[in-house]
């Protein structure tokens, strides 16, 4: 190993993030404290605050295994289309940015990595980050990553929040569609496959158009 070469590539990051969200994921899982069954009994029982617990286990999914499909589609079927929406893109936005602006303030000046690995973070980010972190706003821990992620980048503020607006907002008018329109949980199963099995295939052919670049 050559003297003073930094073992950490940025390569590495988003996989020690995946692994992170993967490990909550798994002990919450496993201990049984957050089950499909709590959250639709706390959410049912809420009465006019339905909307306001949504919102607060969207945004607390970028810490704790909510199921956020599954919340935006009860947002649907409780509200509607519209008011549904607005719910589902302003937890899933607030979720993201909460992650964002951690790793910003924490890898502010990125001093773990050299110079060459900043520059090539930052160009794989713009050429394939960018439109990754739309695609993965459909796909549990993929999604958290990659906001999290984009904090360690040089993108903007601006630029980070439109990106998740443009991944954000069709998958929050297509899960409080189909809410609205299922008279219960069985009618959401093929619609809330479907909606994480097309961002994953379109995310493999990207990873394996990188692989190759």
């Amino acid at each position: 190993m050559r003297k003073g070469k930094k073992a950490l590539s940025w390569k590495h990051i988003p996989v020690i993030l995946a692994s992170a969200f993967l490990f909550l994921f798994m002990i919450f899982e496993t201990s049984g404290l957050i089950t499909f069954e709590k959250i639709n009994l706390l959410v049912v029982g809420s009465g006019p605050f339905a909307a306001a617990i949504i919102i607060f286990f969207l945004v607390i999914d970028l810490i704790l295994p909510m199921p956020s499909t599954v919340l935006m589609t009860f947002s649907g079927a409780y509200y509607g289309v519209f008011i549904g929406t607005l719910i589902n893109v302003t937890g899933s936005l607030l979720a993201s940015l909460a992650g964002f602006a951690i790793t910003r303030k924490l890898g502010k000046t990125r001093l773990f990595l050299d110079k060459a690995e900043k520059q090539s973070m930052d160009e794989w980010f713009i050429k394939w980050g960018e439109g990754i972190l739309i695609l993965s706003k459909m796909i549990p821990i993929v999604s958290e990553t990659m906001a999290c992620f984009a904090g360690l980048t040089r993108i903007s503020w601006s630029k980070f929040i439109i990106l998740s607006l443009l991944g954000i907002i069709p998958v929050s008018v297509y899960y409080a569609y189909v809410g609205s329109t299922s008279d219960n949980f069985s009618e959401w199963l093929l619609p809330l496959f479907f909606g994480i099995a097309i961002p994953i295939i379109v995310w493999s052919i990207l990873k394996r158009s990188t692989e190759n670049h």
